[in-house]
């Protein structure tokens, strides 16, 4: 239970949209302090990868946009991911950033 909790939140939603999830699909009800005490517990991982050392230079950089579907108050809304990934100079890929954003807009390719 706790890595579907933890996936869902990584997926971008909030706590009290992981306890009606939860609920909907295991008829199992808990409360929005639930989750958020057990998606608590990897915030540190979270700020370590946050945190990370990056190399400077990148050979190569992979900007791509995935999109995805977000239910939010009873509506749906288009959500992207924005993903950057380089290959330093040992040829390792890296994640230089994730930001999520509107659908497919411009105004967040210079954010990176």
């Amino acid at each position: 239970m706790e890595q579907k909790l933890v996936f869902m939140y990584a997926k971008g939603m909030t706590t009290r949209q992981i306890s009606e999830t939860i609920e909907d699909i295991y008829d199992f009800e808990t409360s929005e302090g639930f989750s958020s005490d057990e998606t608590d517990k990897i915030l540190p991982q979270i700020e370590d990868w946050r945190n990370r050392p990056l190399d400077e230079v990148y050979s190569i950089l992979f900007i791509d946009a995935i999109d995805y579907s977000v239910r939010d108050n009873g509506s749906i809304r288009k959500l992207a991911a924005y993903v950057i990934l380089g290959i330093n100079a040992y040829e390792k890929k890296e994640v230089r950033t994730i930001q999520v954003g509107d659908n497919k807009s411009s105004k967040y390719c210079c954010l990176f």
